[in-house]
């Protein structure tokens, strides 16, 4: 039999970030017994109002940061993504912060997992001063002063040492009395709230089966003194067979598939292609994950299934421009440098930690950016984009792309295009004279729309005036600066082809002409960089057209 920590709670619902230290076990269960007494509004969902009171007039934590520990837990908790879609589209119709509040105030979750939800923020207990000074991959952890290793898998075999190690405390959050008496049956409505961070298997992973589920099978009891979920049963059950997640990254790392991307240009040194590895072949659905790394000064398109609702990991790529064209439910970058790096509809968390000189194009229903300098984030997400410790000079800026599918998979990751809160940052620091140093929002004149360059559908040629449509087509509604900005440089354009049109140029003009364009053209392509991507299509196509020969022959 075997019992892991499931991926979600790591990676798609962890903030990353200090917990208020007012927030331990003892104020948990308090938080319990407060809500038990509440009724209707309190066990066993909590409702936000119940959350939102306690958390600012108990413990002393900001409303904003009260919501953001809230909707993070509310939008992976299996409520639908249309549900999350509609709950996005009423809040935008509210008039004032005092509607808003009283939606906000009607939302409930289950009480017992958000406790747990709370609890394990403190796994992400730092050295605020020994993180931003040394800019450590993984956090510090004060309670026994070790620096976290920088290996993939040293972050999930901590998580699981701090979870056997408290499960005792875990289990005390839901009692009234804070100790706990190991001969203490476990309840059922705790062994579901523990489904939150437990999953396991009894049949070599071929079932997985939510922890309550894999309690009640007699091979599982058989392991029980008496049969009996004592508690002390129970510890030594966790500690005996937990084992790091078999579709973790970890496991990913040792155990998945290599594939090759669909689109892939630039150097031809195979050293440079990087790597992708997936679990899709053997994991289940919602665990899919797929790890880009390492892929060094190319060109990287890929729209294929192996991506779709998957787990994305983008770690250590270099002068580098990916495109990820597909609906996805996590997603994770770490790393770059000098990168263009533009991730399909996420349903739940992009997580940006320790990139220089990054340009991120995102839909998304949060984002979370950490230790990360001089980038540029081009976002949708209907929820306030979070930027924590170590972050220097980083400019948000209303999304600029579309591809074919993107209003497809913007629907399936639950994201609507008529909510967009990226000028609404929220600095999460314990110095808040820093808040407002370390961002801006991107000036209009600045704002660039950036085209997808593969196209998946065969189209007629279009002409001039389609073109130029094209170049500044964006999926989402632009705010009025910068679709004005858009607006302008279109007229410009319009005008200078009009000109050219009813010119009269001669054939000799019309070549000159023809080379001050491109010899400028491609001036600026080498200033602006994108001269090396231009020659990566080079490449692509090229690929593409001695395969079309191949299969012709």
């Amino acid at each position: 039999m075997h019992v892991w920590l499931r991926n979600e709670p790591l990676n798609s619902c962890a903030i990353n970030y200090p917990i208020s230290h007012h927030i331990n076990a003892n104020t948990l269960r308090k938080t319990v017994n407060y809500a038990k007494n509440k009724g209707a509004s309190g066990y066993p969902k909590i409702e936000y109002s119940i959350w939102r009171y306690i958390a600012c007039n108990k413990i002393s934590i900001p409303e904003h940061l009260a919501w953001m520990y809230f909707e993070s837990f509310y939008a992976m908790s299996n409520y639908g993504n249309q549900r999350c879609i509609e709950f996005d589209i009423e809040i935008n119709k509210c008039k004032s912060k005092e509607e808003q509040e009283k939606i906000k105030d009607c939302k409930r979750v289950d009480l017992y997992q958000f406790i747990l939800h709370l609890y394990i923020q403190q796994f992400y207990t730092i050295d605020l001063k020994s993180s931003i000074m040394s800019r450590e991959e993984w956090p510090v952890n004060r309670s026994d002063g070790n620096d976290r290793k920088k290996s993939k898998g040293t972050d999930e075999l901590n998580f699981i040492n701090f979870v056997t190690k408290n499960f005792d405390e875990i289990i005390s959050l839901f009692s009234f009395d804070k100790t706990i008496n190991q001969n203490d049956i476990v309840s059922e409505e705790i062994q579901q709230a523990l489904n939150f961070i437990l999953e396991g298997s009894v049949d070599n992973y071929q079932t997985i089966l939510p922890f309550s589920q894999l309690l009640k099978q007699s091979s599982v009891q058989s392991k029980m003194n008496d049969g009996k979920m004592y508690v002390k049963n129970l510890v030594i059950f966790l500690k005996n067979y937990i084992e790091m997640n078999p579709f973790g990254l970890n496991s990913c790392l040792r155990n998945g598939k290599r594939i090759t991307a669909t689109y892939l240009g630039g150097s031809m040194d195979p050293k440079k292609y990087g790597k992708i590895i997936t679990n899709a072949n053997s994991a289940p659905k919602n665990d899919f994950i797929v790890f880009v790394s390492q892929v060094l000064k190319q060109t990287l398109v890929d729209n294929s299934q192996t991506f779709l609702n998957c787990g994305l990991y983008i770690d250590k790529c270099l002068s580098s421009n990916i495109y990820i064209l597909q609906s996805l439910r996590s997603c994770s970058i770490k790393k770059c440098k000098k990168s263009l790096l533009f991730v399909g509809p996420t349903q739940r968390t992009v997580t940006v930690d320790n990139c220089n000189d990054c340009t991120i194009v995102s839909i998304c229903r949060r984002i979370i950016i950490r230790n990360c300098s001089m980038c540029n984030f081009y976002l949708l997400t209907p929820t306030s984009p979070i930027l924590l410790t170590g972050c220097d000079n980083i400019k948000f800026a209303p999304y600029n792309s579309t591809y074919p599918a993107i209003e497809e998979d913007a629907l399936t990751a639950g994201i609507s295009d008529m909510i967009n809160l990226w000028d609404k940052p929220i600095v999460v620091t314990q110095n808040q004279s820093l808040i407002g140093l370390h961002w801006s929002l991107m000036n209009p004149s600045e704002f660039q729309v950036i085209s997808v360059p593969i196209e998946t559908e065969t189209k007629p040629q279009p002409s001039s005036n389609e073109l130029i449509n094209k170049a500044n087509e964006v999926f989402g509604i632009l705010p009025a600066d910068y679709e004005r900005e858009l607006t302008e440089r279109y007229q410009i354009l319009e005008i200078n082809l009009e000109l050219i049109q009813n010119a009269n140029l001669n054939q000799e003009q019309k070549m000159m002409l023809q080379r001050f364009i491109e010899t400028s053209f491609k001036e600026s392509l080498q200033i602006n960089g994108e001269q090396k991507q231009l020659d990566h299509l080079a490449t692509i196509t090229n690929s593409l057209n001695t395969q079309g020969q191949q299969m012709s022959n």
